[in-house]
């Protein structure tokens, strides 16, 4: 339910002062999730980064997965490069093996094992981080020592625990998981803006001529810094305002968003998400869209939705990785490096309506209450950008999502195997058609012009099956939809 009572004046851009001996958010004290297990692999370690600390992830003997900084102690090597020997993992530069919590326990140079001086030596210890599954995610803690361990199983992740409730169809299955080319505030300033779904996915999330002025209104502002914020706001465009929504937009550090769609007549959307900071420039985002009573608002909705549920996972996913976020990335990306620039930061901003409320609260609650920056590690900011991208690499579905994927690399798979099909019948419809015309020695008949037909059909819908998977696996169309708008 909404809360009473609501924060009505305009959103400012002062700076809020933290009041000395307040707490501050500590951003390695707290538990993320860097992966969905369904893609890792359990045949090798793989590389992950998370607060611009680079992560080596393995499973061990038992089955848990583990984490470690990904450089071994020896020569400061990655340890991704390596292999997996009897569930501990082993540096492929020369052959030094850790267990989960980061022990040496082979130094092959030395001929000495975990139970000798050299490898119980502090400096021969890898640093590990403490690991947990939950929600089909890998969640890492990504602080170490001896103190993280007992640190990180007393506290929980910030879960969105719908996410594992029947009562919400779309609940079971795998996270939808993308990077998002931008640093981690400005996702979050995104995922915080409704207001900008009519103008920039314009045909797709909405449409210019349906834009409403919206009312957000600040709910909740614990002082506490795990506690973070909620806002609350009516429909941003003419169609839900009619369908009387309202919306609940919650913000839990470090990383989780929840946002509430009810309407008036009982049907419900909740966009789970989680904003991870992987590093400066890079935001990996996991989460899910579920539906409840959708019938009482729209039946061919539902309908739909129980379509969309029984297609594979590879097959739908860069649904949600197209070309709204090729929007959002250009968007973002642009925005990004433009706020890194400016003396001001994002106090250069000008945000005159309460559509910018979240935004406000967001800034608010990272400048007074969490140091003003993600707490990277390496003494790194926000500031620390990586060259900036074209706009066709922006436009990257493989690199924001299909590489990582384990469901598209399959679905990929199965569509080869299917383009390998239409080649081969193509050919064998050619072949049959050259037989049968030199057997008779006659003139090209009815059914081998029928033949030359199929296959050259077969070879068309070959290629259109190629250039569908290049655009929605690799890369995308169009970004922007430039139809022409009505006049006002």
């Amino acid at each position: 339910m909404f809360s009473a009572g609501h924060v009505t004046k305009k959103p400012s851009l002062e700076q809020p002062t933290q009041a000395v001996g307040k707490e501050s958010f500590a951003w390695l004290k707290n538990w993320y999730p860097v992966a969905n297990v369904a893609d890792l692999t359990t045949a090798e370690p793989s590389a992950h980064t998370l607060l611009n600390i680079k992560l080596v992830v393995w499973q061990d003997s038992s089955g848990n997965w583990a984490a470690a900084e990904d450089r071994c102690p020896h020569r400061l090597a990655p340890l991704s490069e390596g292999r997996i020997q009897d569930g501990n993992l082993a540096c492929n530069y020369h052959g030094w093996q850790f267990d989960r919590q980061g022990a040496c326990l082979l130094n092959p140079q030395s001929g000495q094992s975990g139970s000798d001086p050299a490898c119980r030596s502090k400096g021969a210890k890898a640093r590990a981080f403490p690991t947990q599954v939950g929600q089909g995610m890998l969640w890492v803690w990504p602080e170490s020592g001896p103190h993280a361990w007992l640190d990180s199983a007393m506290q929980s992740p910030a879960v969105i625990p719908e996410l594992e409730d029947p009562n919400w169809p779309g609940s079971k299955g795998d996270v939808f998981a993308t990077t998002m080319m931008c640093n981690w505030d400005i996702a979050m300033e995104n995922t915080m803006d409704p207001s900008h779904a009519n103008w920039l996915h314009d045909g797709f999330a909405g449409k210019w001529e349906d834009a409403a002025v919206m009312t957000m209104r600040l709910a909740e502002n614990p002082t506490d810094p795990k506690q973070g914020f909620l806002v609350t706001h009516d429909g941003y465009s003419k169609k839900q305002q009619a369908a009387g929504l309202k919306v609940l937009r919650k913000f839990t550090p470090p990383c989780t968003t929840r946002h509430e769609y009810q309407y008036k007549d009982g049907s419900e959307m909740l966009a789970a998400l989680y904003f991870v900071p992987s590093s400066p420039g890079r935001t990996r985002v996991f989460g899910k869209f579920l539906f409840r009573n959708p019938g009482k608002r729209n039946t061919l909705l539902s309908l739909a939705e129980g379509v969309f549920s029984r297609i594979p996972d590879g097959f739908k996913h860069n649904l949600f990785s197209g070309r709204m976020t090729d929007q959002d990335a250009l968007m973002l990306h642009g925005q990004d490096y433009a706020v890194r620039q400016d003396a001001k930061r994002w106090r250069s901003y000008f945000i005159p309506s309460s559509a910018d409320m979240g935004v406000v609260t967001f800034r608010r609650w990272l400048d007074g209450k969490a140091g003003g920056d993600v707490g990277w590690a390496g003494g790194a900011s926000s500031s620390d950008l990586p060259p900036q991208l074209t706009t066709e690499q922006l436009r990257s579905s493989w690199e924001r999502h299909t590489k990582d994927c384990s469901a598209c690399k399959q679905a990929i798979a199965t569509i080869n195997r299917v383009k390998t099909g239409l080649t081969v019948a193509a050919g064998g419809l050619l072949l049959v058609a050259l037989f049968t015309t030199a057997q008779y020695r006659s003139a090209i008949s009815d059914t081998t012009l029928i033949e030359l037909g199929c296959g050259a059909a077969l070879l068309v819908a070959r290629e259109a099956l190629a250039k569908w998977q290049l655009g929605y696996y690799v890369s995308t169309g169009p970004v922007y939809n430039f139809r022409k708008k009505p006049a006002q």
